[in-house]
């Protein structure tokens, strides 16, 4: 039996969703340590373990939580889609915003989740950290592939159904914009761990190596987004505040604020607010000034930009 184009997406949606619930039984879980009868202990008693001179203080760790409420809200708006229709088919998979790498993807980054909770419950660091950067770099697909799909479809959104097209510039480019943002402090974080305690790098040295990368990622992204991949990216807004709350929940872990981990902290923590301000004030001119989509011309409909695409981007 053969699968059409609109239900493979809803196939795969579906295993998603039941990826991602899988995962977030296994995250509550791992919360009870021994208790839970499948771990040997809390994910928070490995971390203070391992500690380093940039983790977080515990309350920052909650943004996990916030971002399981935030893809719940993603799926609740994927499977209304299915009890929608327009002119052609389900809001769902016509037009399809979301190609199917999006969620191939989103279902290896939640697979790569559970096996990431294992490997830090038996404290296997190198293959921790190998595990934290591909999920990382599932997490930069999911963005690269929403990005994509808005950057299609999004004339054709901006026209007949706007409401969804910021809808999923709010629920989706930006929910994923704070995963891929957690995904990368947190690869910073295994990085640091596995440097300090598993090889002769100075605690010190190891620190402020992950810092400098963030600093690097920060101003390259900022440059990106602002001047080469505005007409991409234009409303993702969220990247500067996860950071700003990590280096806060860094910074206020320190015990002394005499030290160059500490002010190299400080210095990145007011450049990220510094770049935030900036970008809010440019998104909010380019939004006035600079109009994404300009209805002067005939759009092509659904059907006919998915004729146009890529198989890669369908």
């Amino acid at each position: 039996m053969e699968c059409s184009g609109s239900q493979c997406r809803v196939w795969l949606m579906l295993v998603g969703l039941f990826v991602f619930l899988f995962s977030f039984i296994m995250n509550c879980l791992s919360g009870f340590g021994a208790r839970s009868g499948v771990f040997r202990q809390r994910p928070a008693d490995v971390t203070q373990k391992y500690r380093t001179p940039i983790t977080p203080t515990q309350w920052t760790f909650y943004v996990w939580d916030f971002l399981h409420f935030w893809f719940v809200v993603m799926f609740i708006y994927f499977l209304l889609g299915l009890w929608r229709r327009n002119a052609y088919e389900w809001m769902y998979t016509t037009p399809a915003v979301l190609p199917y790498g999006f969620h191939v993807f989103f279902i290896i980054n939640f697979c790569l989740n559970v096996m990431w909770l294992f490997l830090l419950d038996r404290e296997w660091l190198l293959s921790l950290l190998i595990t934290s950067m591909l999920l990382m770099l599932t997490t930069y697909m999911m963005l690269f592939l929403s990005c994509q799909g808005l950057k299609v479809y999004g004339a054709w959104l901006s026209k007949y159904h706007n409401k969804d097209l910021w809808l999923l510039r709010i629920i989706v480019q930006n929910g994923v914009a704070v995963y891929a943002t957690w995904a990368t402090l947190s690869s910073l974080l295994n990085m640091t761990i596995y440097l300090q305690h598993r090889t002769e790098t100075p605690t010190c040295d190891c620190a402020l190596l992950a810092l400098l990368l963030l600093l690097m990622e920060l101003l390259g992204w900022f440059l990106l987004e602002n001047f080469y991949l505005d007409e991409h990216v234009r409303y993702i807004l969220t990247i500067y505040p996860v950071v700003t709350l990590w280096l806060t929940g860094v910074l206020r872990n320190f015990e002394s604020s005499d030290t160059q981990v500490y002010t190299f902290a400080a210095f990145i923590l007011a450049i990220s607010v510094i770049l935030f301000v900036v970008r809010v004030v440019l998104v909010t001119w380019r939004h006035q000034k600079k109009q994404l989509f300009k209805h002067t011309e005939p759009i092509l409909s659904p059907v006919e930009i998915s004729l146009t695409q890529n198989s890669l981007f369908l």
